[in-house]
């Protein structure tokens, strides 16, 4: 019998960059996918819903109480679904993260073969995609318009960088691990021993100064972490806030450490013709074609909304700076940097609240499916319906004015305004 190869990941307002990276992971081989969402405002979870009519995705409605991290919930709860807890492999990752693989055919099934036989997880370490000085938002593969990475040689270049990792399904069956870390799997108390952890090709994992770190080894594969994308996406995905860290927000500091555009990178490359066949496939479902066009204008709308925002108006200064710094060749990171410390993980949260989990019923059987599992149908045109952002409130009275104006109208306690899901 074939081994399942199972992706488990959460979002929020992703939307726009859904398809691509959906599609990429499909190139590469993966079977399944567990995807979580919150609080969406654009159409990320009615583009999950849909995949998931069309057999191809698993939706979950993270639950979390608001000064949890939404991340470590979406998680844990996706881990207890039976179609993740069965898989053979496990790849925790997020929506601005696309694994790329020199190994063989570069499918994922080829990445775990070059292992160690009794390896338990693999840790691929990231690399960090800058903007490629694009400041607007365009439409379009995201991994063709920002090509350039960080270095891997010379005084710019980082020795050791977070990984996201592939891991044995046994260790969830096995309860060998305490639970799904955001980079890597976290053993048992009980277990009694390490767990065997390699980077790809069964290179040993070097210690690092800091918990989490692997060596920055890109020879046979790698992230590609896009954090930033352009000017303009990076103000959306600052406004929707971290989800591993709830309270650290993603500020000029963050723009600046990750704005690597010291090599230019085309590894993906290699993926390109298989990606573009499921894009193909996905955009000719009707609605998934509707509803990826209403994502993008969404996300057109939040940037304008966001550009006009006070709140923004100081940070959009200092990275407008930086970008005319890092452009005369001669800037330097270090006041940027001084005291960052990048995504390191957060500890558990106590008094963690039951999670009530819904119950999942098989994939609906969808007649007339294509090779790749989805109904052809022509192309809809773009919905020119208007899409609604919501505006966020200037200030804290603001916020709190608007919280009452909610409790009045409905006669309910308004919700506390959320955090966001990842990357």
């Amino acid at each position: 019998m074939a081994e399942t190869y199972t992706v488990l990941t959460t979002m929020k307002n992703e939307g726009a960059f859904l398809l691509e990276w959906f599609a990429h992971h499909k190139a590469l081989g993966f079977d399944r996918f567990l995807i979580c969402t919150n609080d969406c405002e654009d159409p990320t979870t009615e583009m999950v819903v849909r995949l998931s009519k069309m057999g191809l995705a698993i939706h979950h409605k993270t639950l979390y109480a608001p000064t949890q991290s939404i991340q470590r919930r979406a998680l844990k709860q996706g881990a207890r679904y039976r179609e993740v807890k069965s898989s053979d492999w496990i790849y925790v990752c997020d929506a601005d993260e696309f694994l790329a693989s020199r190994i063989g055919d570069g499918s994922v099934r080829a990445l775990t073969a070059a292992g160690s036989p009794d390896v338990e997880a693999i840790s691929v370490p990231w690399r960090r995609f800058g903007t490629n000085g694009q400041k607007d938002y365009q439409e379009g593969p995201i991994t063709r318009q920002f090509v350039m990475a960080n270095a891997t040689s010379g005084p710019r270049a980082h020795p050791f960088a977070f990984p996201k990792s592939l891991f044995r399904g046994e260790l969830l069956r096995e309860k060998m691990i305490s639970r799904v870390g955001v980079h890597v799997p976290l053993p048992h108390p009980d277990l009694g021993h390490a767990l065997r952890v390699e980077l790809p090709g069964g290179v040993p994992v070097q210690e690092a100064h800091q918990k989490l770190l692997v060596q920055a080894d890109y020879s046979l594969a790698q992230v590609n972490h896009y954090q930033l994308r352009s000017v303009d996406s990076f103000l959306v995905k600052s406004a929707r806030g971290k989800v591993n860290h709830v309270n650290d927000k993603m500020g000029y500091r963050y723009w600046a450490f990750n704005d690597s555009n010291d090599e230019r990178c085309d590894l993906i490359r290699r993926y390109d013709a298989e990606v573009t066949r499921w894009m193909e496939e996905l955009l000719s479902d009707r609605r998934l074609h509707t509803l990826h066009h209403r994502a993008v204008r969404w996300h057109r709308q939040k940037v304008a909304e966001l550009h006009a925002s006070p709140d923004f108006a100081e940070m959009i200064a200092r990275i407008e700076a930086h970008r005319s710094k890092m452009a005369s060749e001669d800037a330097t990171q270090t006041e940027a940097l001084a005291g960052y410390q990048g995504d390191l993980d957060v500890p558990d949260t106590p008094d963690e609240p039951a999670d009530a989990m819904p119950k999942v019923a098989p994939p609906a059987n969808v007649p007339g499916l294509g090779k790749t599992g989805i109904k052809a149908a022509p192309p809809s045109p773009t919905d020119s319906r208007p899409v609604k952002v919501a505006p966020a409130p200037a200030t804290k009275a603001a916020a709190k004015s608007a919280t009452k104006s909610v409790a009045k109208s409905t006669g309910k306690s308004a919700k506390k305004p959320s955090g966001a899901a990842l990357t």
